[in-house]
């Protein structure tokens, strides 16, 4: 009656679309990062250590499992920009510059607009926000930052977090 879905066959590699349990567990470890709900990363550290063996066997063809991993072992980035002018725009345009499978941009006009719980406390709180600041606060690992009005500061910070 469940068709595909009774099958005890879990495929691994990407081909030619992502690996179903690669992408989950990707997902799995955003969610971690935007809730600090440890269930998250349990579910998603599961799903990993099922497939550890057969990532050298499948090489190119593990790509997911490999941005799955990186998740896993690398603390996520996140990088909220508050604000509806001139400096929040350039401030954004710093923060989506660099690339990095860990990070992740949001930005809100103001404060008060709708962020995952784990950022809401802290943004809402920041220097500068209540008076209507543009700002940037870099979060790495659940630990955030000094808040940041400078777009080069920004990239800077940016630069020394995700090379660590």
């Amino acid at each position: 009656a469940l068709g595909a879905l009774s099958a005890q066959r879990k495929p691994f590699q990407d081909s030619p679309t992502p690996s179903g349990n690669s992408s989950a567990a990707v997902l799995l470890m955003r969610l971690h990062a935007f809730t600090n709900e440890s269930k998250y990363r349990e579910y998603a550290d599961k799903t990993l250590r099922v497939f550890a063996g057969l990532a050298e066997q499948v090489g190119i063809f593990a790509g997911t499992y490999g941005i799955a991993a990186l998740w896993n072992f690398r603390p996520h980035t996140q990088v909220v920009v508050v604000g509806n002018d001139q400096t929040a725009q350039h401030l954004y345009a710093s923060a989506v510059a660099p690339f990095a499978l860990n990070k992740a941009v949001i930005r809100v006009r103001h404060a008060n607009d709708h962020l995952p719980p784990a950022l809401a406390e802290t943004v809402r709180e920041l220097p500068g926000v209540k008076d209507g600041k543009s700002l940037a606060v870099v979060c790495s690992n659940f630990a955030c930052l000094p808040p940041i009005d400078h777009p080069d500061q920004l990239a800077k910070t940016l630069h020394e977090v995700l090379t660590r």
